[in-house]
């Protein structure tokens, strides 16, 4: 069994899952040992929760991350530590803070979910550690050598997802130590994204030993150079768009000039590009993401057109949001290539990040207009991206609902107007059955989740807004109730947000996000990364971080 122990601590999502839509006590001490908030069945193995401040003043300059935690193992109660992490990122903030991420391994192969990060204040000293990690990992005498090879785990893979023949990405896989059901296993971790009706961007864990499967999920969270050039459009509900596009004309082509829905106006950023995938299902005759929207002038007003420009449209509001709001430079913060896709499938009512890009369904035009038409549906999906490269929370249970809240909350944060998600895209008969948003921060029980979840939740068959309203939901149910328990998260922003406002809220779950959070925190984790948030920026027991902890404690999240 693992020992417990606490210190704070990808990928294509959807939007929504489901054939019908979804449907006070004091906090703890900083160094109190705690007991995590209980996770979803069926059990997945977790590390020891680690949430220490003020553990030391040892200036950076004279020791780094990993011997200053190796000089501190007893204090932390951690194994061996010295030997078994190694760095993966190090970042300084605006605030002057160091936050260095650190990877546990066994011989070198690295533990899956098992993070710790060390953050330092201005002055070089560590001020807080959090994350997680496996002393039983370290204690034990597991064999990392495979037995099987790789090409042998990708089959494997493969058939127990049944993966069609052609993938639309090559298929990734890695050596991993996987923790899972109170095992520790050596496993290769394979990756499979596709198309289809069924799109999936899965993660499959094959015993490197046996062959066997271990655990499978999937993440699908749903000299001719361009010149710019602006132009105009219309949007899916009739609204007039500013676009940002480009031009070229290409010598001997016999097509003169072609504008472009491909944006490359902003500074250190690799461009914004919409594309139309022709409503295909998968990549038949075109491969994602589809055909770069061009035409013979600089104004898109064809119906065709719409779910285009509210794409392209949408996608630099959502990108000069994380800029100006945040500094962060595109998804990845390097300045990498915002891609959206379009018309994809026949009256998809869904939309998805998969670990690439964002992809949008037209709608079925009775319960949903075009996903595109939603700012706030891109910003939920765009901040998909966001944790993707940064907290990396894994799209099941907690750490999942974790990962879909955050999305919702910085779609209601991008898409000022009110604290609802997707209103923008509920068609007629949707509105007409009470249904005139996807989700609703502000009062999560006004709408149903889908009937087959009901038996795991009190009774009501609403969306939670507190911890004892909680979905117990198997893992083969929206992954464990990333999409329903996501609103308990979701509710505690919007009480926090009507005290402090959108901006000072965004700041300070953007920073839990991608300086406090790892692949597998949960909401008690979650709780401790965002006061440590509210703490760094506006100071301990300031009204911003009052408010937090105030949201948090009235939805039952207290320890």
């Amino acid at each position: 069994m693992v020992k417990k122990l606490v210190i704070p601590m990808v990928l294509t999502v959807s939007l929504f899952t489901g054939a019908a839509l979804p449907a006070t006590t004091s906090a703890i001490q900083p160094d109190e040992q705690i007991t995590s908030l209980q996770n979803s069945s069926p059990k997945h193995q977790s590390g020891q929760n680690i949430f220490k401040k003020h553990v030391g003043n040892i200036n950076a300059s004279n020791a780094d991350a990993i011997t200053f935690i190796e000089q501190n193992k007893d204090k932390l109660n951690l194994e061996n530590p010295g030997n078994n992490l190694k760095v993966n990122k190090k970042e300084k903030d605006q605030f002057g803070m160091t936050h260095t991420r650190l990877q546990q391994t066994k011989n070198g192969v690295p533990v899956e979910g098992s993070h710790l990060i060390v953050h330092y204040n201005e002055k070089g000293e560590v001020k807080t550690i959090n994350g997680q990690y496996y002393n039983e990992i370290e204690e034990s005498n597991l064999d990392t050598t495979p037995t099987i090879q790789a090409d042998e785990a990708l089959k494997k893979a493969k058939a127990a997802i049944d993966a069609p023949k052609v993938l639309d990405y090559p298929p990734t896989h890695e050596l991993v130590v996987y923790p899972f059901e109170d095992q520790n296993h050596l496993a290769y971790k394979v990756n499979l994204n596709f198309l289809g009706t069924e799109p999936g961007n899965w993660f499959v864990f094959i015993n490197a030993k046996t062959g066997e499967v271990i655990d499978q999920y999937n993440g699908l969270m749903h000299a001719n150079e361009y010149k710019p050039i602006k132009g105009k459009g219309t949007g899916v509900l009739g609204a007039s768009r500013d676009l940002h596009l480009s031009h070229k004309n290409e010598p001997g082509s016999g097509e003169g000039t072609q504008f472009f829905l491909y944006d490359i106006s902003h500074d250190g950023l690799e461009g914004m590009s919409t594309y139309d995938f022709k409503n295909q299902w998968q990549a038949s005759t075109i491969s994602l993401p589809g055909v770069l929207f061009a035409k013979k002038n600089n104004t898109w007003n064809e119906d065709y057109d719409r779910a285009a420009v509210d794409a392209h449209y949408n996608s630099e509001k959502v990108y000069h949001y994380y800029k100006n709001q945040h500094d962060r430079n595109s998804l990845d913060n390097k300045g990498m290539e915002i891609i959206s896709t379009v018309h994809y499938g026949e009256n998809y009512n869904n939309a998805f990040w998969n670990g690439r890009q964002m992809t949008y369904g037209d709608g079925d035009g009775k319960f949903m207009h075009t996903l595109s038409a939603g700012l706030d549906v891109a910003a939920h999906e765009m901040t998909h991206g966001v944790t993707n490269f940064t907290s990396g929370l894994k799209y099941r249970n907690q750490s999942g609902a974790l990962n879909e809240a955050f999305s919702d909350i910085f779609g209601a944060l991008v898409d000022e107007d009110d604290w609802e998600v997707g209103e923008d895209i509920m068609a007629v008969e949707a509105v007409a059955g009470g249904r005139d948003a996807l989700r609703s921060l502000s009062n999560p029980s006004k709408y149903p989740v889908n009937a087959q979840y009901t038996p795991y939740g009190n009774g009501s068959g609403k969306y939670p807004k507190h911890m004892n309203e909680f979905y117990h939901l198997p893992l083969n149910l929206d992954n464990g109730g990333v999409h329903i328990n996501s609103s308990i998260i979701n509710h505690a922003a919007y009480l926090a947000g009507i005290q402090i406002g959108k901006e000072k809220l965004g700041k300070i779950y953007y920073r839990a996000l991608t300086h406090y959070l790892t692949p597998d925190s949960n909401f008690s984790d979650a709780r401790k990364a965002l006061l440590s948030s509210a703490t760094d920026i506006y100071g301990e027991n300031s009204p911003e971080s009052q408010a937090t902890e105030d949201g948090l404690n009235r939805v039952g999240i207290t320890q």
